[in-house]
């Protein structure tokens, strides 16, 4: 009867031990599973925000070019800058600037700079006229071997996006037309979605951008450019192993999953960092949504994704430069006193093209003005 009884508890004791070895490889593989599939949304949301990022700042750099652009065909401007009258320049800006503001509530900066680097006028604050900018603006010495315009983040006295034009009088460069933005329209668009993106500058520039000097340094490495930050954004941002993050792209660090973006110039020179940092809650709703897209996080509109469908199109080697894309949108906005001088500089521009890159221009452009009215 003992011996009976020892064996069922023998039995039950290797039942039970079976059956926890079973448990704890079941567990093993499960845990294995998930940390796979979070690695994997991890990876596929730092790619989506990467995108989202990319079309905003696309967005910021060709709105800067194109008002750069129109401003640039203001023939009152450019004789106000041949004349060297300052006052003058900066009157017109003024007004421009305040008319763009009335009829579309947009805060644009821009600003003229003479052709050996000196500021003339600038419509947001004119007290830096006569200032010279050769050592805070390197990259205008990309216009010392080309003519035509682009818009790229760079650094300045401050670091953004920086759209430049040089305006000519014949050969004669007389200088350049400008427009500024400092990530604003970004900021906001992430902002609104409840995603933290954090801007830092290089922290090598720190001589260069003297009214960044002030901001705070994110260790050794970076400048803050926010222009709003707490307490903790700096706690979190003082906390991250930058050298593992640029590597790994992701991290989860101060309890926040912080994504990295490398920021680069008009020179593809990388000159500071992106940072995105999100809750594990929203990584959550991400990573068990029943379809992993960008959409389900970052709502882009009809509008945006129309935006950027449409970019792509048109970047499809239609194009030999931006610059000749943007003069194709300009052509219903010249104002009639600059007519001719639009319609000279498109004929210049569009003489390079052969006939059938025209003709397939032309159709593109024309598809895409009826998918526009078909989406909106």
């Amino acid at each position: 009867m003992m011996d009976r009884w020892l064996e069922f508890f023998a039995d039950k004791k290797m039942i039970a031990a079976v059956f926890f070895t079973i448990m704890i490889g079941l567990g093993g593989v499960l845990l294995y599973l998930e940390q796979k599939v979070t690695s994997q949304t991890l990876e596929r949301l730092s790619d989506q925000l990467s995108l989202a990022l990319n079309n905003q700042l696309d967005k910021e750099r060709s709105s800067a070019l194109r008002y750069a652009l129109i401003l640039s065909q203001n023939s009152s401007l450019s004789d106000a800058l041949e004349q060297e009258d300052e006052d003058k320049g900066f009157e017109i800006l003024s007004e421009v600037m305040e008319s763009i503001k009335l009829h579309t509530d947009a805060l644009i900066r821009s600003q003229i700079i003479t052709s050996d680097y000196v500021i003339f006028a600038r419509s947001w604050d004119n007290s830096y006229a006569g200032m010279p900018l050769d050592f805070h603006r390197p990259d205008l010495l990309y216009f010392q071997t080309h003519r035509k315009p682009r818009a790229a983040i760079e650094v300045g006295r401050k670091l953004g996006v920086k759209a430049t034009v040089p305006v000519y009088h014949q050969d004669n460069m007389l200088g350049f037309v400008e427009v500024v933005s400092f990530f604003e329209s970004t900021q906001e668009y992430f902002d609104r979605l409840g995603i933290d993106l954090y801007i830092l500058m290089d922290e090598r520039f720190y001589e260069t951008a003297v009214f960044m000097q002030e901001d705070p340094a994110i260790g050794k490495e970076y400048i803050l450019a926010n222009p709003k930050y707490t307490q903790a954004d700096l706690k979190l941002l003082n906390g991250i192993d930058f050298k593992t993050l640029k590597i790994a792209r992701v991290i989860f660090s101060g309890g926040r999953y912080l994504f990295y973006e490398p920021m680069t110039n008009g020179e593809g020179e990388t000159i500071g960092a992106f940072v995105f940092s999100l809750s594990p809650k929203q990584i959550s709703t991400y990573a068990h949504s029943d379809e992993e897209d960008i959409s389900l996080l970052i709502h882009l509109s009809r509008n945006e994704l129309y935006d950027v469908m449409l970019k792509k199109s048109l970047d499809k080697g239609l194009f030999q430069s931006v610059y000749d894309k943007e003069l194709l949108y300009l052509k219903d906005t010249v104002a009639p006193e600059d007519r001719e001088i639009y319609l000279e500089e498109a004929r210049e521009r569009l003489s390079s093209y052969s006939k059938e890159e025209l003709i397939g221009i032309m159709l593109d452009y024309k598809v895409n003005k009826e998918i526009k009215g078909e989406i909106r």
